[in-house]
């Protein structure tokens, strides 16, 4: 009996780490420091009722372009045919199709995603899932084409 209280008191905090963290997202030069917590950023900028998907933009220079995105149902199938994409994601679940495997996503998990290469998401849990994403290089929203 002892031996099971202990393996639940280990469980729980890992179980909540992912979602109740405050991890800290830092960018900065010489001038000026950001700091700001992912989920305070996501809490100013909810995602809507009505809305599928919403995209925080955070940073850009000439390398590449950082985004948080929210996604309450799925993506359409698409690639981009220019841009390398990262995607960390921070909560929720869901599955990413990338070519022809589906690959389960959970908090923490990050797929790498090479230009040129079918992908989608789909939420697969109650909460919208979010995720920190990087394009390289810089990423307008242009280089997008959907695909069925």
């Amino acid at each position: 009996m002892i031996r099971k209280n202990y393996v639940l008191l280990i469980l729980i905090p890992i179980f909540f780490a992912c979602s109740h963290s405050k991890g800290m997202i830092y960018s900065g030069d010489e001038k000026e420091i950001y700091k700001k917590g992912w989920m305070e950023i996501v809490k100013e900028n909810p995602i809507g009722k009505d809305e599928n998907i919403k995209v925080i933009p955070l940073f850009k220079n000439e390398n590449g372009s950082h985004f948080i995105i929210q996604i309450r149902d799925r993506e359409k199938p698409h690639i981009h045919e220019t841009h390398d994409l990262t995607v960390v994601v921070k909560s929720g679940k869901g599955i990413l199709h990338l070519g022809k495997d589906e690959l389960p996503m959970k908090c923490n998990d990050i797929a790498f995603i090479p230009k040129g290469v079918f992908h989608y998401f789909v939420n697969t849990g109650s909460e919208p899932a979010v995720a920190y994403v990087i394009f390289n290089p810089i990423y307008d929203g242009k280089d997008i084409k959907y695909t069925d």
